[in-house]
C-alpha cells in the first residue's frame, strides 16, 4: 500500500511485457483463424461501399473497418493477459456487427443512431432480422430462397449474455481476488480466442446471407473460402 502511482504502473507494466513474451512463445492457431476473420469484415465493407451511392449505407459500411480495428485492440489486450476489457470489446463488436446489418435498410435510425444518440437494442435488432418480412424482402432482393434466419437467435443471444455480465460486472465475472490476475495463461487466451472466433464467425455468415457477396469476398481474402464453406 505504500508503493508510489508511478511505482504500482511500472511493475504492471512490466508484467504485460512478461506476459506478451510468454503469448508469442508458442504457436497460435486460433490468431490466424481470428486474421483471417477480420480481414473477411473489412473485406465486406470495402464491397459494400463499392456498391452503393445511399449516405446511410456509407456510414454502415464505415462499421466493417471499426470492427476490424476492434478486433485486433481486443487481441492484443488478451495477448497480455488483459480477458476482460479484451471481451468488452468483443461485446462491442458483436453489437455493431448485427447493426451494420439493422441500420442498412433503415435509414431513418441510422441517422438517428449516427446524429441524435439513438441507442439500439441488440435484442430487437435481432429480433427484427430474423423477422419472417425481413427475411422474405431480403429473398425478393437477393432474388434467391432464405429459408433459415440470418443469425441463429439463440446463441447470439447467450454469447451476448455472458459478455453483457463482464460489462455489467456480475459476481460470477469478479477476478480481483483470483491468484493469477494480470498473468498470462493458455488457457484464458483460448477461451477469449474461441469465443472471438464464434462471434466473427457468427456475423460473417450471416452477412453472406443478407448480401450475395461471397465470391467477391473469396477473391478478395481467398483463405476465407476455406474456414467458411
Amino acid at each position: 500500500m505504500n508503493k508510489t502511482s508511478h511505482v504500482i504502473m511500472n511493475e504492471l507494466n512490466n508484467k504485460f511485457i512478461n506476459n506478451f513474451k510468454e503469448w508469442s512463445s508458442s504457436e497460435k492457431m486460433e490468431l490466424d483463424k481470428i486474421f483471417i476473420y477480420l480481414k473477411c469484415l473489412a473485406a465486406i465493407g470495402e464491397i459494400l461501399q463499392n456498391n452503393t451511392t445511399l449516405k446511410h449505407r456509407y456510414m454502415c459500411c464505415s462499421i466493417y473497418d471499426e470492427i476490424f480495428s476492434d478486433g485486433v485492440s481486443a487481441i492484443y489486450l488478451a495477448a497480455n493477459a488483459m480477458n476482460k476489457p479484451a471481451k468488452i470489446i468483443l461485446r462491442r463488436i458483436f453489437e455493431m456487427g448485427i447493426a451494420s446489418i439493422y441500420l442498412w435498410d433503415m435509414p431513418h435510425l441510422a441517422h438517428s443512431w449516427s446524429d441524435h444518440d439513438y441507442d439500439l437494442s441488440f435484442t430487437e435488432m435481432l429480433k427484427h432480422i430474423n423477422s419472417k418480412g425481413y427475411l422474405l424482402y431480403v429473398s425478393v432482393e437477393n432474388n434467391m430462397p432464405l429459408e433459415l434466419n440470418i443469425f441463429p437467435t439463440e446463441e447470439c443471444q447467450k454469447i451476448y449474455g455472458v459478455l453483457s455480465d463482464i460489462v455489467h460486472g456480475k459476481v460470477t465475472t469478479f477476478e480481483s481476488a483470483l491468484p493469477n490476475r494480470f498473468k498470462f495463461t493458455n488457457d484464458e487466451w483460448e477461451k477469449f480466442a474461441n469465443q472471438a472466433i464464434q462471434v466473427l464467425e457468427i456475423l460473417i455468415k450471416g452477412y453472406l446471407k443478407r448480401f450475395p457477396i461471397s465470391e467477391e469476398l473469396y477473391k478478395l481474402v481467398p483463405l476465407s473460402k476455406r474456414e467458411l464453406c
